[in-house]
């Protein structure tokens, strides 16, 4: 038996996370499944953070961050457990109520709040009921773990509104562990990412009891056929009843809630006891007095789907198992549990068990020897192996080096910031420097760090695959020196496609500084600290989950499945120092069969070609012929110059080729002005939220006119989402035809705009302001909607 106490960490639990809960029953309630996990996670070393069932209610509509962080409650409840309670604007029940906009905003900041307060750098979110998947989605550090118990529909309690997000929240899960084989099943026809984990014991919990028997059983002289857990509606109060009725001799303990259990027919029996809810200490109490326990459950959708955790406890403690038909027991060995289809087989089934136990006493170790093999410490480490494999598998980030040490310094240090990616190695090649890098890469002793040093320069190709063949990572990212990473979400965003797609074999990021069209044309940052984070917010939230196939990647920064690697082969190394080897290796990609992503939500700044800059330029130029020529022979085909940042109004400076660019988008999709404050800050405002609701809708174009976005000038027409543009010329959409255009701040009517229909958002305005502005638009649509999503679906019907 393991005291969690004591547990030792499993041989991979170097990997750092911690764990936050979205629970489906609060931390003091019936001691469970997600109790029981937590418990495991916390006894080797990960923080877990429980959120509870209730939220802080906070009514205003407007309320500042700081505001609704002062109301976020902590409370320490074991070693590495935390209770926490969020914010929301309304009161949410878990079972009935779905989160608006507002709660989302509310229950988003509070959450950032805790991820700040206790510095979480890298955690997992797991969920236990389909209400909290627009928080959870929500977020940018977006690592899920769906924990799906029951079959939710099951549940009288739960509204179908809360059931249809269950659909949603298994797709976007980066794995789903199920607790039966039928829910298995249905599971991983939505999501691939999903495994077996059936519930277990906590053994020494109910296997050491040695105390006498609790009062209301002490008098007890016969059999005692015991239960406890919900005695709700999918609990058969009518076989109890029937069998009472029976066998008088036999008295029925019966511990637990009774709330949606019409118990009248046997409240009178005088061997039936209502024992109510029992704390989870006393259980084992009482469990030991039973001399039969029972599982005594309806055939409906909800018993078929559950995997009972008293099944494992009632064994843990030795005792004869006694079960209405379930698919999750009928599989178990039948000197475990007995299954009965009928009252006349259940009772028949209970006499047996209690013969067999006066007549067989090592049926008792037998029973227990099934509960060692399936205790809660065995459920960890399956969870473990599972986060580590889907969410935090290893990468082996290589680094070829030649001079240059401040950009390599500057690299490595934003590679092992305090949030980076919790289970890489970084390995450095050195090409033969002769400034301080060798001196200086000798003296490093961080862990994840290590150094490979060549006499020569072997080029970018040949130190790249020097690299690549000491890395032990499932995935490699190939990582210029001159690169500076943000924080650890990067890692993933590149890895995920390729856990999803098998097809897939090499990914990128988007970037500052690159010759094609993961190229971004508007970005804010400087060379110091990179991407500034008020815009990799903004990018982040405007491109989430936005991917697009590619024929070509920059090797500035590339992800590759390492098992697709080793079958390409390394990089060709007849490219010498370098040049061209990136589209070399992008044509053996994809003769081999594999695609290549682009990952538009993950960002990487790059300096740009930093060691290639110090060639001469008669050099530069000499280095650049041969490789082409080298290229387009191995080819035999002319190399093409790739395409820019991704922008069809990049080159647009006059109204007419506006209108034409505009003209070309996919037809039928729908153009959208929005006129909203003429500088975007990073505060919260109604109207950034209105533009984002439209800017997320894939049937949209939208056009936001401003001046300024995050105290930086926009100029000309720039593109800060996959269908968002910024722009500080409304001329120049003058001969545009607009669908819609709406007025969400704007204190200008302008004339130039043409448009279908015009709108006006009240709540963007006061009183005095919105009055006279209404007047000047033709036939205006007016809003007065609490939520932004309302008036986007109201004006695109």
């Amino acid at each position: 038996m393991q005291d969690l106490r004591t547990a030792k960490p499993s041989p991979d639990s170097a990997v750092p996370y911690d764990i936050i809960r979205f629970p489906v029953i609060d931390w003091d309630f019936r001691w469970q499944r997600p109790q029981q996990l937590s418990r495991q996670f916390a006894a080797r070393g990960h923080r877990v953070f429980y959120i509870t069932t209730d939220v802080v209610c906070i009514s205003k509509e407007h309320a500042a961050r700081d505001e609704i962080c002062r109301y976020v409650k902590f409370k320490k409840v074991d070693r590495n457990v935390w209770l926490v309670t969020l914010c929301a604007h309304r009161r949410l029940n878990l079972y009935q109520d779905q989160m608006d906009d507002l709660d989302i905003h509310y229950l988003k900041w509070s959450l950032e709040h805790v991820l700040a307060k206790f510095a979480v750098t890298s955690y997992v979110s797991i969920v236990d009921l389909p209400f909290w998947t627009p928080l959870v989605t929500a977020m940018n550090r977006h690592n899920i773990m769906y924990d799906c118990m029951d079959d939710h529909a099951g549940f009288s309690t739960n509204h179908a509104d809360v059931i249809h997000q269950e659909d949603l929240l298994i797709q976007k899960a980066n794995v789903v562990i199920t607790s039966s084989q039928v829910l298995h099943q249905r599971v991983r026809e939505l999501n691939p990412s999903s495994i077996l984990v059936r519930n277990a014991a906590d053994v020494s919990h109910f296997a050491g009891w040695a105390g006498s028997a609790p009062a209301e059983l002490s008098s007890i002289t016969g059999p005692v056929i015991g239960y406890y857990g919900a005695i709700s509606d999918w609990f058969d109060i009518g076989l109890i009843e029937t069998i009472a009725r029976n066998r008088p001799e036999w008295t029925f303990a019966l511990i637990g809630h009774t709330f949606g259990c019409d118990t009248s027919g046997v409240e009178q029996l005088p061997n039936v006891l209502l024992l109510g809810e029992k704390p989870y200490e006393e259980l084992p109490g009482y469990l030991h007095r039973f001399d039969c326990a029972i599982i005594p459950f309806v055939q409906n959708n909800l018993t078929q789907a559950t995997n009972p955790v008293k099944l494992y406890e009632y064994l843990a403690a030795g005792k004869p198992v006694v079960s209405t038909p379930l698919p999750e027991l009928t599989e178990i060995a039948a000197d475990m549990v007995e299954i009965a289809d009928s009252p006349a087989a259940f009772e028949a089934a209970v006499e047996r068990a209690l013969s067999i136990e006066a007549a067989q006493p090592e049926a008792a170790r037998i029973r227990r020897k099934f509960a060692m093999c399936n205790t809660w410490g065995h459920r960890y480490e399956m969870l473990h192996r599972a986060i580590v494999q889907h969410i935090f598998p290893k990468v082996s980030i290589v680094i070829v080096t030649h001079n240059n040490w401040s950009f390599t310094r500057q690299c490595l240090n934003s590679l092992l910031r305090k949030d980076a990616y919790p289970n890489m190695e970084i390995i450095v090649v050195d090409n033969g420097s002769t400034d301080q890098t060798r001196v200086q890469l000798a003296a490093l002793a961080q862990k994840p760090v290590q150094t490979v040093f060549s006499p020569i320069n072997l080029g970018f190709a040949e130190g790249n695959s020097l690299g690549a063949s000491c890395a032990t990572g499932e995935y490699l990212i190939l990582l210029n020196n001159d690169t500076i990473v943000p924080d650890s979400t990067w890692v993933p965003k590149l890895i995920r496609p390729m856990q999803e797609h098998s097809d897939v074999a090499m990914t990128g990021p988007m970037s500052n500084h690159v010759g094609n069209d993961q190229a971004l044309d508007f970005f804010i940052g400087d060379p110091v600290q990179g991407a500034d984070p008020g815009w990799l917010r903004e990018f982040y939230e405007n491109y989430r989950g936005h991917t697009r196939e590619t024929g070509l990647l920059g090797f500035f920064c590339v992800a590759i499945r390492r098992s697709a690697f080793e079958e390409i082969g390394p990089l060709d190394r007849h490219y010498g120092i370098g040049m061209f080897e990136d589209d070399d290796y992008c044509e053996r990609v994809k003769q081999a069969g594999y695609r290549m992503v682009i990952v538009e939500d993950a960002f990487v700044y790059h300096h740009g070609s930093a060691t290639i800059k110090k060639l001469k330029s008669q050099e530069y130029q000499s280095l650049w012929e041969r490789n082409k020529h080298y290229y387009e022979a191995k080819w035999t085909k002319s190399w093409q110059l790739p395409k820019g940042p991704l922008n069809p109004f990049n080159l647009s400076a006059t109204p007419e080729e506006v209108r034409e660019q505009a003209d070309a988008f996919h037809p039928g999709e729908k153009r959208v002005l929005l006129l909203g404050e003429l500088s975007w800050s990073d505060e919260p405002a109604r109207w950034k939220q209105l533009v984002k609701e439209f800017a997320q809708r894939d049937d949209c174009t939208v056009i936001v006119y401003t001046l300024t976005y995050l105290q930086h000038p926009v100029v000309g027409i720039r593109k800060a989402g996959p269908r968002l543009y910024l722009t500080n010329r409304i001329d120049l959409f003058s001969q545009v035809s607009f669908d819609l255009a709406v007025y969400c701040g704007s204190q200008q009517v302008f004339e130039e705009i043409h448009a279908d229909r015009y709108a006006v958002d009240r709540k963007c305005y006061q009183a005095s302001q919105f009055e006279p502005l209404a007047a000047k638009l033709p036939e205006v649509q007016l809003y007065d909607e609490p939520e932004t999503s309302r008036i986007v679906q109201q004006s695109l019907v």
